[in-house]
């Protein structure tokens, strides 16, 4: 039986785009295949594919970390260049200035460069980032932010906190009020904010106001519900954001991990956010209601369009253009999950 069906969606198919997956690293990830099979067997159209991020975090990071930075994306373009019309790959930029012998301007300026080796060399359309040691609103990290929107790129921050002891600090919705000084950025935030969702929904209200209104292109930002707030709190944050934000800023994303079987995706990734969304929805003034056309196309943004409309705005319609490289790349140095 379809996931829909079980869950009572009347759809012949929901179109599903997850915007947020992780790789591992060359020795963990399996084949390209078995993610594209996954993707099948779940009624996945694409995936965001986020290259793997470093073992080392914070002031642990040094000066010869910046090969492995450049290592991971060889390997996502290699990996998704595999399928890249289902696979789309997502480079991690890290502008840390602990990579710069603690030189901050020198970190950023590392960071353009390896941004358009990405987009110029290996045809990556995406880049995934995590502030660390920086945050977008740091006057050193202006010109990357500018750089990232003058090339055409879509970014995914991860915001809120971490699960894993990792410092979150850097990582709060209100940081990324930075991003508002960019014209033509593109991205989304991770998590809903996660536990600061109250500060995410009040940030991505200020889309509204901080610029004038653009009908045809109206967010810089949106956001995705992939996990950070635990169990209890997934609907009630859910509610808050579909109650408070426009239905088309939210967006569907796993955090998943690979390798996945189809029957691990659909239980701890797709079926759990699809109930988490359903029962919000039930809930709130947005949700449609006694209307299930209303409903549908709520759910359909939300799971595919919302994303997809965006990233076309980010990459201004370029297509990504991967370059598989002669043997897969060899990563080391690379975080393993949550």
């Amino acid at each position: 039986m379809p996931i829909t069906d079980a869950l009572g969606i009347d759809e012949q198919r929901l179109p599903v785009v997850d915007a947020h997956t992780h790789t591992c690293g060359s020795d963990h990830d399996g084949p390209p295949q078995d993610v594209v099979a996954c993707l099948d067997g779940c009624g996945v159209d694409k995936a965001f594919m986020f290259a793997p991020l470093l073992r080392p975090q914070g002031w642990e990071l040094a000066v010869e970390h910046l090969d492995d930075v450049r290592r991971n994306n060889d390997y996502i373009a290699h990996f998704c260049s595999y399928a890249p019309e289902r696979l789309i790959a997502f480079a991690v930029l890290n502008p840390n200035p602990a990579i710069a012998g603690g030189d901050k301007r020198r970190a950023v300026e590392l960071m353009i460069e390896e941004a358009e080796r990405c987009y110029h060399e290996l045809g990556i359309r995406g880049i995934k980032m995590v502030p660390d040691r920086w945050t977008p609103e740091d006057e050193e990290a202006l010109p990357l932010l500018e750089a990232l929107a003058r090339l055409g790129v879509y970014v995914v921050f991860h915001c809120g906190i971490f699960m894993d002891g990792r410092s979150s600090s850097f990582c709060r919705p209100t940081f990324y009020e930075g991003i508002h000084r960019v014209d033509g950025f593109h991205g989304h935030l991770a998590h809903l904010g996660w536990p600061w969702v109250d500060e995410l929904v009040a940030l991505l209200m200020m889309e509204s106001y901080h610029r004038e209104p653009n009908p045809d292109d109206p967010w810089q930002l949106k956001a995705d519900f992939s996990f950070g707030p635990p169990p209890d709190w997934r609907v009630e944050s859910l509610l808050k954001a579909l109650d408070s934000l426009a239905p088309d800023q939210l967006i569907y994303g796993s955090d998943a991990w690979w390798p996945q079987t189809p029957e691990q995706y659909a239980k701890h990734s797709l079926v759990p956010h699809l109930t988490a969304f359903e029962a919000a929805a039930d809930l709130s003034r947005q949700g449609g209601g006694d209307d299930p056309e209303r409903r549908a196309r709520l759910r359909t943004g939300v799971f595919h369009g919302n994303v997809m409309s965006h990233w076309a705005k980010a990459t201004r319609g370029v297509p990504q253009n991967l370059k598989p490289a002669d043997s897969a790349p060899q990563t080391g140095n690379t975080w393993r999950g949550h």
